[in-house]
Parts: structure tokens; sequence; C-alpha cells
């Protein structure tokens, strides 16, 4: 389903918005299924679609989204070996290890 959407402030406090700004209608089109993540999504977090679209937007351009993956692939980097057991175990049959 293609809607138009209407871009507005995200509910937290961001010094990139004032509050006597004029709303935007913006228009995108996306397939079916973008469109029903995108309202999941902004219903698990309580805002509408254009409040999620632009907490979106706003992340992506503070850099926010590309320091969240560094930082989990920083995290992942460091702990693989954990994550590497972890996954053996569970591969491992039950009394394979006893010794």
């Amino acid at each position: 389903m293609n809607e138009a959407m209407q871009l507005s402030p995200p509910r937290r406090g961001n010094g990139c918005y004032h509050a006597d700004t004029a709303k935007k209608q913006l228009g995108a089109r996306v397939n079916e299924d973008v469109a029903e993540l995108a309202r999941k999504r902004a219903a698990d977090l309580g805002l509408s679609i254009g409040d999620y679209l632009a907490r979106l937007v706003q992340d992506d351009a503070s850099g926010l989204r590309a320091r969240a993956v560094d930082a989990a692939a920083r995290f992942l980097a460091e702990h693989q070996a954990v994550f590497d057991e972890a996954e053996e175990a569970q591969q491992t049959p039950r009394g394979a290890r006893a010794a």
C-alpha cells in the first residue's frame, strides 16, 4: 500500500526542531512489506509513522546509526570467541564432552 506520510519531529528533545516549525508533507512510495514494517515499528515505539521516519532521518543524519553499527561490530570482534564457544556447545551432542 502506498501512502503519503507526514514528517514530524520526534518526541525526544532535539535542537534541530523548534516548536514553531511548520511540518512539511512528504510523499514516499514503498512496497507493502516496508510499509507494514514501518507501521509496526512505529506502533511498537508509540510513535506515528511520521515521527518514526523523522527519528530515522535524524539518527542517520547525525551519524548515530553508523556509530551504533560500528560499536556492535567492535563488540562482536572483541567477543567472537565467546560466541563461537557457545555455538560449538549447542552443536556438540550431550555427553560427547564427558571424559
